[in-house]
């Protein structure tokens, strides 16, 4: 079973279709006597026709009225329907012939082909064919021929079809579409897992298919070039990061040398900027949160500790929840993404709220609200998007400036890939903007 879950799409197709007809055989050869012997209607076509020509010559034989009345009394018991006619008036229907063509008569007139059979399922038989059989000058017999049910004919075609058709078919469908859909199962949700946990060592299985094993394997590799790639770029952006400061450092030195208190002030505030988007930049693209270790820990404590903290720096934030609700998290990310949040909502907006809620799941919901002028639906999808800035007009580094645009993306980052949570941007009530950060039930 291994070896043929192993094997390539085309061959697992090619041995199933050879088991499809090998089964197809098998049920026919065991099920056929059983449907078409229980209503065999040429064996009783010829039971009747044997039985009539018995009865013929034993009635040709008697002697007497009783011997007849005999005759036709195990007729009858037989499930034969005769009885006696004059040879001379023929009734109306009957077709007459002598005791040697009776065998051969009523072979041919039960005999069904196609159209006799269909034409007897779909209008029925309203009555009963006769035939008259001349015993002599002055005796004749009339038979009344059987007439079969329409289901005699119809059951065992559609028991036959169903058996070594439909049922051989569903199966082959069911195990063919198991086997070859059950290894992309696998496949997807390991993309799926790789693509919320961020990690992207070798996340696919080889397994299924020769097909889907290849494609595995050279995701693995793709996978690891993009680790090597990211891993380069990160390592290239520290190295970039510390070299800056160095020289930072020296003008910001020399700066504060300087004579004129003016030009003092404008350099040491662009040296400042500088170090501002360096430090920003080297958290955007080397995040920790993924690496970070889950621990239990009082989310509503630590909720609370950063509203006091942007409280005591003058910002109006203010938090709304249970006193104590412990929770398992990254709480070093999940405190650096609800102050990002905070910080964001305090450059627009004079009022911040961060509420949270524990979800029936055994998750929880965390909003941050603002009192500012919102943003509409066209810039809440491109403000998480890293280095957007919806106000451009606002410099970077000074008073109420917008940053650089990587708060929302960090915070999403953070949600996201750290704790498989989800962040949406909705509209406040009656006006403003309300970050949603639904976090799910630690595993």
């Amino acid at each position: 079973m291994r070896n043929f879950r192993r094997a390539s799409i085309q061959n697992q197709i090619l041995i199933l279709a050879t088991f499809l007809v090998v089964l197809v055989s098998v049920v026919a050869t065991a099920m056929e006597p059983y449907i078409y012997g229980r209503h065999d209607r040429g064996f009783q076509n010829g039971l009747f026709a044997a039985r009539a020509e018995a009865i013929a010559e034993q009635f040709a034989q008697a002697g007497s009225a009783q011997d007849e009345d005999a005759v036709l009394a195990r007729a009858a018991a037989l499930g034969v329907a005769v009885e006696r006619t004059s040879p001379d008036r023929p009734r109306a229907g009957e077709q007459r012939l002598s005791p040697g063509d009776l065998v051969a008569r009523i072979d041919a007139m039960l005999a069904d082909n196609v159209l006799t059979a269909l034409h007897r399922f779909v209008m029925g038989q309203s009555h009963p064919d006769v035939l008259t059989v001349g015993i002599d000058e002055k005796r004749a017999l009339s038979f009344q021929l059987p007439v079969f049910p329409s289901y005699l004919w119809f059951v065992p075609a559609a028991a036959s079809g169903f058996l070594k058709i439909v049922i051989p078919l569903v199966m082959l469908a069911y195990f063919s579409s198991r086997l070859i859909t059950e290894p992309l199962r696998r496949f997807a949700a390991a993309a799926k897992r790789a693509s919320m946990e961020g990690s992207l060592e070798k996340p696919f299985e080889p397994d299924g298919a020769a097909e889907i094993r290849s494609l595995a394997e050279s995701l693995n590799v793709m996978s690891d070039r993009i680790q090597s790639m990211a891993e380069d770029r990160t390592r290239v952006l520290s190295g970039v990061g510390h070299d800056l400061r160095t020289p930072l450092t020296r003008l910001r030195m020399r700066a504060e040398r300087s004579a004129e208190p003016e030009l003092r002030s404008l350099m040491l505030a662009d040296i400042a900027t500088l170090n501002f988007m360096i430090d920003e930049c080297l958290a955007y693209f080397k995040d920790p949160s993924v690496r970070a270790v889950d621990r239990k820990v009082d989310i509503s404590s630590l909720l609370q500790t950063i509203a006091t903290d942007f409280s005591d720096t003058g910002v109006d934030v203010r938090f709304t929840g249970p006193r104590r609700l412990a929770f398992v998290c990254k709480p070093q990310a999940l405190t650096r993404a609800i102050t990002n949040l905070v910080e964001n909502a305090s450059r627009y907006a004079t009022q911040v709220e961060i509420d949270l809620q524990c979800r029936e799941d055994g998750g929880i919901r965390i909003e941050v609200r603002d009192n500012g002028p919102g943003l509409t639906d066209e810039l809440k999808a491109k403000v998480l998007e890293p280095f957007f800035k919806a106000d451009k007009s606002r410099q970077i580094g000074a008073k109420g400036g917008s940053g650089l645009g990587l708060g929302l993306p960090i915070a999403q980052g953070i949600v996201t890939k750290a704790h498989n949570g989800q962040l949406t941007l909705v509209d406040g009530k009656p006006r403003g903007l309300v970050v949603v950060i639904d976090l799910p039930a630690p595993h």
